[in-house]
């Protein structure tokens, strides 16, 4: 054998024993170094990403905060509600208002239509009191009850009190009071 060289039986029972010598607790790791290439590549991809972004954000605050601008495309009449919903919204809520009447009385004794009977002019309801009634004529004031029959109205049906105001009720129609 020569001199230091060592056989490959000889070069095992050389080897330490007992199990391999740990990395310190803050070992410090190389990383393999990425090619050039791969970094530009990246920084290419990222701030191509960052521009379109920023780009985006900028294009949706001019869209929002441009109230003059109508969109100049098909199906805008779809699509308007999500560029400006508040205009659109109080537009179509004054044009609905202004085409459509109510039916429905709203008034919280629970009826459930609107019906307009036939006042009579010339005459007024001055006041309703135990059963009777004062009744302005074109003529003169009279006092009336049910059943009476009154010139120009014909026969009294009753007195009825309609929301806060009371009522004449007659055939021909109703005379409303104050």
């Amino acid at each position: 054998m020569r001199k230091g060289t060592t056989s490959r039986t000889d070069a095992a029972r050389r080897a330490p024993s007992g199990p391999a010598p740990a990395p310190g607790l803050f070992a410090e790791r190389r990383a393999t170094p990425r090619p050039r290439a791969h970094n530009v590549g990246e920084n290419i991809v990222r701030s191509l990403g960052v521009g379109l972004a920023v780009a985006s954000t900028g294009f949706a605050g001019y869209m929002i905060s441009d109230t003059e601008r109508r969109p100049q495309f098909a199906g805008i009449e779809h699509l308007a509600i999500y560029s400006r919903p508040a205009t659109l919204a109080a537009q179509r809520a004054q044009m609905q208002v202004a085409q459509s009447q109510p039916k429905v009385d709203y008034s919280p004794v629970g009826s459930i239509g609107e019906t307009r009977e036939p006042t009579i002019p010339g005459f007024r309801l001055l006041e309703v009191r135990a059963g009777a009634a004062l009744l302005e004529t074109p003529s003169a004031i009279v006092r009336v009850s049910p059943g009476d029959v009154v010139a120009g109205l014909g026969r009294i049906t009753a007195f009825e009190r309609r929301g806060d105001k009371w009522v004449l009720v007659t055939p021909s129609g109703i005379v409303a009071g104050n």
